[in-house]
């Protein structure tokens, strides 16, 4: 889910030089394998805190906050507010169209929005509510409306829709969407996925400090209306916020007779996954998206601060 948590990637660095005489040779392959790779960590990685900002923002007490603090502290005038919860912008203005459902709540990044260390952003984001989301059968949907990131294009439209509790009494949330992620120099990223998320804790409350669910699905991930992997998660993404990464799980990349491997571990709570192609596998480092320094996928995608531009200028990119 692209809300609030935006992939932000540029390929200057793994996508040049990928075709040889109208087609990839075995080097530009391996290159172009890394390239969807870390653009699937990277989503993922990110798209765990935007899970998270979707449910507290659905379970959120408008009226209350209203109630319970002053309009200086909330910058709000009428339904507008400044919000401070976390991965949402403190200098993005809140819309909410009313009290009751069905409504509507607009984040607007204006013309140019920066809060912190984090992105400049623009244009809206368009959430539409039938029922708060912790009711069984509530539907939301999500669309982006000129939206960038730090010179980024983000075009984002989604469904999330809560299908009750399973056997095992946790709420089951579906999501499907599609987000196109456009680079300075051109280069596109197009993500489309649907998913199934099962809440183990966490749900009820808008602290996200007690999320911990877990993710499966499907989809596929295109790169420059050339190269487009099916993408698969075998073994469900645990996400633990207590830990702060993925803890479990692997997602599985696949275009021919290419596979590409990302396995986020057994359960330990650390900060590395490891990724499998060609028969070589090595770890990627899940705040940087970097492989070891002189590596062998390390020869073929630079993706950190340490080869050419800096992690603002160049590279695989990420913010909030």
């Amino acid at each position: 889910m692209g809300l609030i948590a935006v992939t932000i990637l540029s390929f200057e660095s793994c996508t040049k030089n990928n075709t040889s005489n109208g087609g990839l040779t075995s080097d530009a392959t391996l290159t172009a394998n890394l390239t969807a790779a870390i653009a699937v960590v990277a989503s993922t990685e990110l798209n765990k805190a935007s899970t998270a900002d979707i449910q507290s923002l659905a379970v959120t007490n408008f009226d209350s906050i209203k109630r319970h603090h002053s309009p200086d502290f909330l910058g709000m005038s009428g339904n507008m507010m400044r919000f401070n919860l976390p991965h949402i912008s403190s200098c993005a203005t809140v819309t909410v169209s009313g009290t009751t459902f069905p409504k509507t709540i607009t984040i607007d990044y204006g013309s140019g929005c920066t809060s912190g260390r984090g992105p400049k952003m623009t244009g809206k984001i368009i959430i539409t509510q039938s029922d708060t989301l912790i009711t069984a059968g509530a539907v939301k949907t999500i669309a982006y409306q000129n939206v960038t990131v730090d010179s980024m294009k983000i075009e984002y439209s989604g469904t999330i829709t809560n299908l009750g509790k399973n056997l095992n009494g946790n709420w089951v949330i579906s999501s499907t969407y599609t987000q196109k992620t456009t680079g300075r120099n051109g280069d596109v990223v197009t993500e489309s996925y649907s998913d199934s998320i099962e809440w183990i804790s966490g749900f009820g409350t808008a602290d996200k400090s007690d999320d911990v669910f877990y993710k499966t699905g499907t989809g596929t991930i295109t790169i420059n209306d050339t190269l487009k992997f099916k993408r698969e998660i075998t073994k469900p993404l645990l996400y633990d916020n207590a830990c702060g990464n993925i803890k479990s799980g692997t997602i599985v990349l696949t275009k021919g007779s290419d596979t590409i491997v990302t396995d986020y571990g057994d359960g330990t709570c650390d900060t590395v996954a490891t990724v499998t192609t060609n028969g070589t596998t090595e770890t990627i480092d899940l705040s940087t998206f970097r492989f070891p320094d002189n590596g062998h996928f390390d020869q073929h995608c630079h993706g950190g601060p340490h080869h050419g531009p800096g992690p603002n200028q160049g590279g695989f990119k990420f913010g909030f």
